[in-house]
């Protein structure tokens, strides 16, 4: 008892540490937008907040993002540990219960074609419900279609641009089982999109105060046309970024996007399509997710690295004028 007592203790304490660095990761995130949202104007008088610069920020919600992952682990240990003291607890009864049984098996019925009892066990996964999904600013459209410019170096492939192709255009779904990522029981699933077209036309299903994108119009130009410009650099980030995304808004609306991705020759297929998603979440207005399995995530999990219906309904929140909020995950 006194074991139960005090995992719940460390448990209670844990649950505590976590909400306050989601406090503190909500709070870093809301700064680094403060500063990339600055004209070249202000940008003069302010390229600091509390002291901090950009990279600074960056650096910081990096750490914060691994901490509170860390912090998720030995929750879910304490929780294993609570349940094991829990189950040693009536172990003693259950071994009794048993014995009788059999017992009176053998006094009821000692027929040598009697069939073995059969015991059943429960399995159970606790769904950590509460994370959630930042709005930031949308694209205020009169159609659907949104202008992207890929721009490359001489070393990508195309067989690159056909994985950022496919990124963004594809349709297509996947089922992945809620347990992978403690979302819920084994056997319950969740929906999955690979490109954002897919997830898109998901969410424009919604009524929405203002258009969705959910056509994409890819332009072949060296300058800087199209509504969304991706660069390909085979040039690493002194930071250690892998992607980057910057956005020219006016008010709530986005008015362009710069997405750089770095080092291209050296990240697989599979690494070059979730920093496009990731990326492309953040031009198309999407904030950082506090889940740290979710792509938005500050630091990308690949174990799911596809577009999450709770992204979808961000996307959906986002374009209904519900700008700079957070949208809760239902899983």
């Amino acid at each position: 008892m006194a074991s139960s007592t005090a995992t719940r203790k460390s448990m209670n304490r844990l649950k505590e540490h976590l909400d306050m660095m989601k406090q503190e990761l909500n709070k870093t995130n809301k700064q680094i937008k403060q500063l990339e949202n600055k004209n070249t104007t202000e940008w003069k008088g302010l390229d600091k907040i509390d002291g901090k610069s950009i990279d600074v920020l960056k650096q910081h919600e990096n750490d914060i993002a691994k901490e509170i992952s860390k912090i998720q682990r030995e929750i879910k240990k304490s929780r294993s540990k609570s349940l094991l003291i829990a189950e040693l607890s009536v172990l003693p009864a259950v071994f009794l219960l048993i014995f009788m049984s059999g017992i009176t098996d053998n006094l009821l019925d000692s027929s040598p074609e009697n069939p073995v009892g059969q015991m059943k066990t429960r399995y159970f996964t606790e769904n950590l419900r509460g994370d959630t999904v930042d709005t930031w600013k949308s694209w205020r459209l009169t159609g659907t279609t949104l202008a992207v410019n890929i721009l490359k170096s001489p070393r990508v492939t195309d067989h690159q641009l056909d994985v950022i192709h496919s990124a963004i255009t594809s349709e297509k779904t996947v089922e992945f089982d809620d347990s992978i990522v403690h979302k819920g029981p084994k056997g319950t699933t969740s929906v999955y999109y690979q490109g954002w077209a897919g997830a898109l036309k998901s969410a424009s299903k919604e009524n929405t105060k203002y258009q969705i994108p959910t056509d994409f119009n890819f332009i072949n130009s060296s300058g800087g046309e199209g509504d969304i410009i991706i660069t390909l650099s085979n040039i690493k980030d002194s930071d250690g970024y892998t992607g980057y995304t910057k956005s020219v808004t006016e008010e709530n609306e986005i008015l362009k996007s710069f997405i750089t991705i770095y080092d291209i020759s050296n990240l697989t297929d599979d690494q070059l399509a979730t920093i496009v998603r990731h990326e492309f979440g953040h031009a198309l207005g999407l904030g950082h997710s506090t889940a740290t399995e979710d792509l938005m995530a500050p630091t990308i999990d690949m174990t799911i690295p596809y577009i999450s219906e709770c992204n979808v309904d961000a996307i959906a929140d986002l374009y209904n004028a519900n700008e700079g909020r957070q949208t809760v995950c239902e899983k």
